[in-house]
């Protein structure tokens, strides 16, 4: 099953490539499972509704394509700004998710924004993107929770009920709506830190 799944993702990889997909890519590393850092740089990162893979070139120019359950994550830098990416198993799929607020207690991740579908179209490979905001609520036992715009009221707010139901009370709310996310990560996390809760 896993074989199958690498070598379609692999070939969605090679056909990204051929549509015109930038081959070069940005200075970074991928962390091992075994926690070492290897440089290169990251190429690719293709995200579909089966996973995610990610391109890395390592220092001597040779290409890996990595499947999340390879490795515990990368980080590449554009410019100055770095992007961290974390493996996370969800389901029956593996994903790459980028970090978006990590503190002591949760972490805020996110799917790459770019969703890329494949289709046969006259015996001819097509690609279909479409932009998506999708994040995870990540506790501190690892357990991911997603969260979309349609349902961030609802899922916020259990999230919050038993450990701050005050902050779970202002959710909708001026400065609490899904465009505030990552003040409302940190706000939380500081109700998680004050001892009486924790996840």
């Amino acid at each position: 099953m896993m074989a199958r799944f690498t070598l379609f993702l692999f070939s969605i990889f090679l056909a990204a490539i051929l549509l015109g997909q930038p081959e070069t890519g940005f200075h970074g590393f991928i962390i091992t499972k075994n926690n070492y850092e290897l440089t290169g740089s990251i190429s690719l990162l293709q995200h579909t509704e089966q996973g995610s893979m990610v391109e890395y070139i390592n220092d001597f120019g040779t290409p890996y394509f990595l499947h999340p359950s390879l490795i515990k994550g990368f980080v590449f830098y554009e410019g100055p700004q770095p992007y961290v990416y974390k493996s996370v198993a969800w389901k029956d799929k593996w994903l790459f998710l980028r970090v978006r607020y990590s503190g002591e207690h949760v972490r805020l991740l996110q799917t790459p924004e770019i969703l890329t579908n494949y289709f046969l179209v006259n015996d001819r490979l097509v690609a279909n993107t479409q932009k998506i905001f999708e994040f995870w609520v990540e506790d501190s036992n690892g357990r991911i929770t997603p969260l979309q715009k349609n349902n961030f009221r609802k899922r916020m707010k259990q999230i919050m009920a038993d450990s701050a139901p005050v902050l779970a009370s202002k959710i909708g709310q001026k400065g609490y709506r899904f465009k505030d996310l990552l003040q409302i990560m940190d706000a939380y996390d500081k109700e998680l830190a004050k001892g009486k809760w924790h996840l």
